[in-house]
């Protein structure tokens, strides 16, 4: 059985930690989210994060890959070290804070986005062919991931796509100005409502 070289160690680390991250934000977003189907994506974006991470953990520990790539040329084999995972605190977000539902929802584009290719990359790396496969498999998730979130800002009329003959400028402005607004309402909003000391 090939055991895994110190760079697909350090590989499996570098996106086990990004999923980590996604872990505990999207678990931080549930509280702030408004919109029942957003809120529905997130969990499921969260569930599905911490089944990569623990599969990672997994592998890295020295535990089966799943059983589809047991029996393949390079695949690891074997069973659970019984290594237990840290179980992961979840970001609690302050009283009278969060982010709107745009925010979130973009933000979560942007880590699908990453999260696919930062996967492929590593795939292309490794020479494990488990675990290429492994890989493999999650960034086609979430690419998934990423284009079901595009859809749903979409829908919403948060994500224009610039058309064919458009003015460019003009539709960036469009798209940039309820943004830039919220934020110079929040800064209005912080300046008028702080006690002096």
């Amino acid at each position: 059985m090939p055991k895994l070289t110190p760079s697909e160690l350090l590989e499996i680390h570098e996106i086990a930690s990004a999923q980590a991250t996604l872990i505990e934000k999207a678990r931080g977003y549930l509280n702030m989210t408004r919109d029942p189907a957003l809120e529905t994506m997130v969990d499921h974006e969260r569930r599905k994060a911490q089944i990569h991470y623990d599969e990672l953990i997994e592998i890295a520990s020295g535990g089966a890959l799943n059983q589809r790539f047991e029996n393949m040329d390079g695949g690891l084999q074997g069973r659970p070290r019984g290594v237990a995972n840290a179980s992961l605190k979840p970001i609690q977000p302050k009283s009278g804070q969060g982010f709107s539902d745009r925010t979130i929802a973009a933000d979560l584009l942007s880590c699908g986005k990453n999260m696919a290719v930062r996967t492929i990359w590593a795939a292309t790396e490794i020479s494990h062919v488990g675990l290429r496969r492994a890989l493999s498999e999650m960034s086609r998730y979430y690419l998934d991931a990423a284009y079901e979130f595009y859809r749903f800002m979409e829908q919403k009329g948060w994500y224009v796509p610039l058309a064919a003959g458009e003015n460019a400028e003009r539709w960036f402005q469009q798209n940039h100005e309820p943004m830039t607004t919220s934020w110079g309402q929040e800064a209005e909003w912080a300046s008028t409502n702080t006690t002096p000391s």
